[in-house]
């Protein structure tokens, strides 16, 4: 006889393929064929993508401004980090002063980084409102380089 936990996995294994062949077959039988009513298609709006049988009002090619994406960098990377710091807790039992230490240097850097983007401006949300970006010291032409010279001697 056949034995139990071979049996079992046999029967999951039907299963799922019952699922995806439902899954699979029966969205041809029940959905809309678009290929049989060609003429109500070029008066209706249903065969626009993402427009669910609305007629487009505008252009959809509507660019987002640049907040957005900064916004959404700095949640990602700071996310991440929080995953991190999450598996830290979790094995504090086990780390015990040095992964302390290590997670102070770390959490030291996320805030040194926080700081640099906040004095940079790029978390202000209006591009009038952000501060002057920081100018790194071999980008300087010879004008700036005596500007900033003359400002620190006087």
């Amino acid at each position: 006889m056949i034995d139990d936990s071979i049996l079992q996995i046999c029967i999951y294994g039907l299963c799922v393929g019952v699922v995806i062949a439902v899954m699979l077959g029966l969205p041809p039988l029940l959905g809309e064929r678009h290929w049989k009513k060609t003429e109500r298609r070029s008066e209706s709006a249903t065969g626009v993508p993402y427009e669910c049988g609305i007629r487009p009002t505008g252009n959809a090619q509507v660019r987002p401004p640049v907040q957005y994406y900064l916004i959404a960098m700095f949640f990602v990377i700071f996310d991440v980090e929080a995953a991190y710091l999450y598996a830290w807790a979790v094995a504090v039992p086990e780390t015990g002063w040095l992964g302390f230490i290590e997670v102070t240097i770390f959490v030291a850097i996320l805030l040194a980084s926080l700081a640099y983007l906040w004095l940079t401006g790029a978390l202000d949300w209006h591009a009038q409102s952000q501060r002057r970006r920081v100018s790194h010291p071999q980008k300087l032409n010879m004008q700036e380089s005596k500007e900033l010279y003359d400002d620190r001697v006087a």
